[in-house]
């Protein structure tokens, strides 16, 4: 089955990223898309893969995250989480806390499985809790490119 690829403005109308969070992510480079040299232009492709990391970036924006955090916790979930950015992922549903607790100016930034106990415990040591599901990540791509295409 050949992988579908979409375009910067396609890319965008399906993960409600503006033009210009892509160009700057791009920019930065969280999300590295495919580049097409060839022929006139310089025409930029993003896969499944990273239409899904725009996804997770869209997300912990959304949830008030700096930019630099975001960052952070998008690597940390590429290294300890790839299957996550796989288009196809078991039905299961696969629910995690990201917790972030700041130490003498610093951040630190772990990711554990959902547990309401724990959530109430770090929210109590005064840690930044949010909640991340990654079946809800797929299931809203999955939604946005089924809009996309009819």
């Amino acid at each position: 089955m050949e992988e579908k690829f979409y375009t910067s403005t396609e890319a965008a109308e399906i993960t409600n990223c503006s033009r210009r969070q892509l160009q700057y992510w791009r920019d930065k480079g969280v999300v590295i898309p495919t580049v097409n040299t060839t022929g006139k232009g310089r025409n930029v492709y993003y896969s499944v893969a990273d239409l899904l990391t725009l996804t997770v970036m869209h997300y912990l924006l959304s949830v008030g995250l700096s930019f630099e955090v975001c960052r952070e916790a998008l690597a940390m979930l590429q290294d300890k989480e790839p299957w996550l950015f796989e288009e196809f992922v078991s039905k299961k549903k696969m629910r995690r806390l990201m917790l972030i607790s700041n130490a003498s100016q610093q951040k630190y930034l772990t990711l554990a499985e959902f547990d309401k106990e724990a959530a109430l415990e770090a929210l109590c040591q005064g840690q930044t809790v949010i909640p991340f599901w990654c079946d809800r990540i797929h299931e809203v791509l999955h939604q946005n490119l089924k809009r996309f295409s009819e």
